[in-house]
């Protein structure tokens, strides 16, 4: 009987350590994918010093396509409001766009990159997630 106990917590903690793991692997692959496209955008604007090019357009787009679809993933895992700011700042970057507001532009890109460098460390699978 106390073996069956045993293998049963054994079973509990190997599955709460699958959980974490694959958490860690859709938060860091996620965010680190929208990282990557905030520097393409970077690349398109030093080379442009424009706004208003179809290459920085069809970016912005896909890098809103995209963070909705990690964002939907993302929210079985956090709580929503957590990480509603990413989304927020790029419907500003659009904003700009249109503006062409290159200065507020490259704040609000380097303001995803930070909050997707502060989110990698907090949602990152540890030792308080498992227990």
């Amino acid at each position: 009987m106390k073996a069956f106990h045993i293998v049963n917590l054994l079973i509990i903690v190997l599955l709460l350590i699958g959980i974490c793991v694959s958490e860690e692997l859709v938060v860091s692959s996620s965010l680190s994918d929208i990282q990557d496209r905030c520097l393409y955008i970077e690349q398109i604007v030093e080379q442009d010093e424009t706004l208003k090019t179809v290459d920085l357009v069809l970016a912005v787009d896909n890098l809103e396509d995209k963070w909705d679809k990690y964002e939907s993933k993302l929210c079985f895992l956090v709580h929503h409001k957590n990480i509603q700011e990413i989304g927020l700042e790029i419907a500003k970057i659009k904003q700009y766009i249109s503006n062409d507001d290159v200065g507020e532009f490259r704040v609000c890109v380097e303001s995803i990159k930070m909050y997707c460098r502060g989110y990698l460390h907090f949602m990152g699978a540890n030792l308080h997630n498992v227990l």
